[in-house]
């Protein structure tokens, strides 16, 4: 069973909240524009370029998730914390079941070399976001299901 948000936060020890945002996506019509630019904004000057380019590409491929599996993304929040960020992305579906585990979706492991013919037609959404987001997990949650990456963003600015 993943773990819960909460256990997901404290087990990357990323300190105290220090900023959070709830941004309601619903009948938005560019949701995923909107949510690399709340990310981008959030972290800029307090992340390296490459770490905020990081977390801008799992908000994107959150919201992409839900719009294409979830019928379509709710809300988004953003927590910022002292030493990372937490981003969550709330859809219409509540089957917990249909996405699989960080386990799973590491596709390649520790391998240099991509075999292209072993790259699923779908599902790299998840690959992207295990190999991007220090950890992340999802939760069944009131009238759907919280898909959260956790970034912990030390070393901070450069």
């Amino acid at each position: 069973m993943p773990p819960t948000t909460a256990a997901l936060i404290r087990d990357q020890e990323l300190g105290e909240l220090v900023g959070h945002d709830d941004i309601d996506l619903s009948g938005i019509a560019a949701p995923q524009s909107v949510a690399r630019q709340k990310v981008r904004a959030a972290l800029t000057s307090r992340a390296s370029t490459q770490q905020i380019e990081d977390a801008v590409l799992v908000a994107d491929e959150l919201v992409g998730n839900a719009l294409r599996h979830g019928d379509g993304a709710v809300a988004m929040t953003l927590d910022i914390y002292e030493k990372g960020a937490a981003v969550g992305v709330l859809d219409r579906r509540n089957d917990t079941a249909a996405i699989p585990s960080a386990s799973t979706v590491r596709l390649f492991g520790n391998s240099e070399s991509v075999d292209l013919e072993a790259v699923p037609e779908s599902g790299l959404g998840l690959f992207l976001v295990d190999q991007f987001a220090t950890a992340w997990a999802v939760e069944a949650r009131e009238g759907g299901k919280v898909v959260m990456a956790v970034f912990a963003l030390i070393g901070g600015a450069l």
